[in-house]
């Protein structure tokens, strides 16, 4: 999401197609990553995270063929992918820079995600009708 570059990209995510399955799925994964990133800034409950890393190696493994389409649109858009975030997580932040890093990719990854999940729900060229807005009396 990064600015006017972002948003010519992602226009790409109105050609994705979602089951309600995949858009579960993506909601697992934002879970996770929110979780994941939440920890590396927080440190306090450590099992958080690494419950987070088994199911984002999980959501990986049975799902990398979705994951896989969704990172080339990423890419397209210049947008975290959330692929190759799975695979960075596996080695722990040495240092407070790291952390802050890994957080903001969760974050801008969960952010991708959750566009893509809106652009399925609403796709851009739908007409939406206006309300009447009545003031109560």
């Amino acid at each position: 999401m990064q600015g006017d570059k972002g948003a010519a990209g992602r226009q790409g995510t109105s050609e994705l197609f979602l089951l309600a399955p995949e858009i579960e799925i993506l909601g697992r994964i934002i879970n996770a990553l929110g979780v994941a990133g939440s920890q590396l800034i927080l440190r306090h409950r450590p099992e958080l995270y690494l419950k987070a890393q088994v199911n984002l190696r999980k959501f990986k493994a049975e799902n990398e063929d979705l994951l896989k389409r969704l990172d080339q649109l990423a890419r397209r858009s210049k947008d975290e992918g959330a692929l190759r975030l799975i695979e960075d997580l596996e080695i722990l932040p040495l240092d407070a820079v790291q952390s802050l890093q890994g957080a903001r990719r969760c974050l801008l990854a969960a952010a991708f995600l959750g566009h893509c999940i809106a652009m399925h729900s609403h796709p851009p060229n739908a007409a939406v009708a206006p309300q009447d807005h009545k003031r109560p009396n």
